[in-house]
Formats: structure tokens, C-alpha cells, sequence
């Protein structure tokens, strides 16, 4: 398959890259130093198996890459709408764009430049993240990937992308309800993970305190209600089930928005809790907690005190 990714961080250069090493043409969608390092030295995975360098096709602009068979679109979702303008010269009549990313808006942002019917929704478990320039860092284990299309269907296309992950060694599963995967991923990465980022704590803490339990409990609670009010068919135990499978991980485990937080980078509050505040208004749910880890994580964006 012809491959574009873009968003060539953790999870594109991970990925991408898999796709690469098994003889797919892809080509990386980056900028800055991290561009400069692909072109220069290829994409190095770096694993608990050791590390591998690939060499890698890597532009800066989409224009040069023209249609491809898929897209992996994998960028932070604050950088979701300037993205999507930019698939413009990638798509072809049946070019498939899948939304590797954080949060419930994604698809319905891309939906509206390149229509829904291009767009299916990919939902990522794995620990990823670029660890400098040219090199993406997996923790862990090899993780795995979920992806369906929107209506819920088992087309041609979404087994196709299925073949190309398992050629790729890639460890995946097609669902036929992908945007209840999708609200169960984005209850624990909001839920749990903005609780990290607010206590600026590992997970092993906030669970051995009753009150950093509470609160991880309350907010997972919120977004279940949420999800509940707009008919998302969560199920009744969503909030306990995601404290549950947080007591799994190390007690070190921060989520993305908490190491990007201690960083300086900019933050996808927005998508997370802001989200969840945003829904809880319009439906008359109260998110009391998700309030407050938005105004607060909201004054540590690095353009804030540019305001």
C-alpha cells in the first residue's frame, strides 16, 4: 500500500515504521529537527528488545507525497484542523484516513474537510513517544491497535488495512463498534490520566491515598455520565473497570498529558477535559472535577502567558 503519515511522532513513527520495514511505501509527514533526522539518518525504534533504524522516506509538505492509499493521521489534536487542510493533495476517490489520536472530536474535524466517508477510527494501546529527534521509544509490551469503520461495518477497505498491519507484525483487531472502543480509551486517558496530570503524580500514589483514589474514581464517573447522556453504550462499570486497569500499571505511569505538562509542551486538555466539560454543558451532566482540571492544566499552556 501507498502510506502517508502524518504525524510522524510515538504513535505515526511507530507504526509507520512497522508498515515501512514490511515493504509498504510510506512516506513521513514531520518538520523541524525530527524531519531532519529521518531524512538524514532514517527512524530508529528504540524497544526493550534493543534498537532498529530504518531508513525512511520523511517530507515536510504534503504536496510532494500526492494520493496515497491510506493516511495514518496521527497528529495532537489541537494540530487536528490545520492537519486535515493539509490532506487535500493525499486523497484519491478511495483513499482511507484513519484517526490515531486523543479524544472524541477528531473524526467529525476530518470528517467535515475530506467527508465521513474516508474517515475510520483507530484506537491505540501501547506506551509510545518520540524520544528525540528520529527516534520513537516503546515501553512495555508490543501493545496492540483497534480500528472500524463509522458506521460499524466489516468492509473491503477496513480488512485491507487489517492485512497490511498483520504483514507488518502489527497486533490489531477490527471492531464493529469502534465508538464505544473509543469512549472507553478516552474515559481512562481523561479520566485517569488528567488526574495525573493535575496531582503532577504517578498513578501508584494517587491510588494508595483514599482521597487520590476518590478522585480518580469521581472523574471517571463524569465521563461515564457524560457518555451515558449522549447514548454511548458504555458499559455500567466503565468508571470502575478504567481504576481497575489503572491499578495494573506501574506505579510510575504518568499519562502523556502529564509528562507533556512537566515538559512545557503544549497540552491536549482541550480534547480531554475540556472536552468533557464541553459535553457536560450541552447535556446538563455537572463535571465538576474535569472543570477543574481544565482551568487548571489550561494556565500552564505555554502560550498562556503569551495572552
Amino acid at each position: 500500500m501507498r502510506i502517508a503519515v502524518l504525524g510522524s511522532g510515538g504513535i505515526g513513527g511507530y507504526y509507520g515504521a512497522l508498515l515501512a520495514k514490511a515493504g509498504h511505501d510510506v512516506s513521513f509527514i514531520a518538520r523541524g529537527a525530527h524531519l531532519e533526522a529521518m531524512q538524514q539518518r532514517g527512524l530508529t525504534l528504540r524497544t526493550p528488545d534493543g534498537d532498529s533504524t530504518i531508513p525512511v522516506t520523511a517530507v515536510a509538505d504534503t504536496g510532494t507525497v500526492g494520493a496515497v492509499d491510506l493516511v495514518l493521521f496521527c497528529v495532537k489534536s489541537y494540530d487536528t484542523g490545520p492537519a486535515a487542510q493539509a490532506l487535500a493533495p493525499l486523497m484519491a476517490r478511495d483513499t482511507a484516513v484513519v484517526s490515531f489520536q486523543n479524544g472524541v472530536d477528531n473524526v467529525q474535524a476530518i470528517a467535515s474537510v475530506v467527508g465521513s466517508g474516508a474517515v475510520l477510527i483507530g484506537v491505540v494501546y501501547n506506551a509510545l513517544q518520540l524520544a528525540g529527534p528520529g527516534l520513537v521509544q516503546r515501553t512495555g509490551g508490543d501493545g496492540k491497535i483497534v480500528l472500524g469503520e463509522l458506521g460499524g461495518a466489516l468492509t473491503e477497505r477496513v480488512q485491507q488495512i487489517a492485512s497490511a498491519f498483520q504483514q507488518s507484525g502489527v497486533a490489531h483487531q477490527v471492531s464493529t463498534d469502534i465508538h464505544r472502543v473509543l469512549w472507553e480509551k478516552f474515559l481512562f486517558i481523561a479520566g485517569v490520566g488528567g488526574v495525573t496530570a493535575l496531582a503532577r503524580s504517578g498513578i501508584g500514589p494517587l491510588l494508595a491515598s483514599p482521597g487520590g483514589r476518590t478522585l480518580l474514581t469521581t472523574s471517571c464517573e463524569e465521563i461515564a455520565a457524560v457518555a451515558l447522556a449522549e447514548r454511548v453504550p458504555l458499559p455500567a462499570d466503565a468508571a470502575d473497570r478504567a481504576v481497575e486497569q489503572a491499578a495494573t500499571l506501574p506505579p510510575q505511569w504518568r499519562s502523556s498529558l502529564a509528562r507533556d505538562l512537566e515538559d512545557g509542551r503544549r497540552l491536549e486538555v482541550e480534547a480531554l477535559s475540556g472536552a468533557v466539560v464541553r459535553r457536560g454543558l450541552k447535556l446538563g451532566v455537572p463535571t465538576p472535577i474535569h472543570r477543574t482540571i481544565a482551568a487548571c492544566l489550561s494556565v500552564h499552556q505555554p502560550f498562556a502567558s503569551a495572552k
